[in-house]
């Protein structure tokens, strides 16, 4: 049972990450070599929602 629930996590977080990285290069594709100052500045929109 147990190795049933570390698999189930381990799987959850791998498609966790995969999304994660496949994100990040659909923003590199779009912006290239803006992509740490695109980032940037979607966080400090973000955190000004808040």
């Amino acid at each position: 049972m147990k190795k049933y629930i570390l698999k189930f996590i381990l799987v959850g977080v791998s498609f966790y990450v995969m999304i994660l990285i496949v994100g990040f290069c659909c923003i590199y594709a779009a912006q290239g070599d803006d992509t740490w100052n695109y980032l940037k500045d979607f966080w400090e929109w973000y955190k000004t929602l808040f």
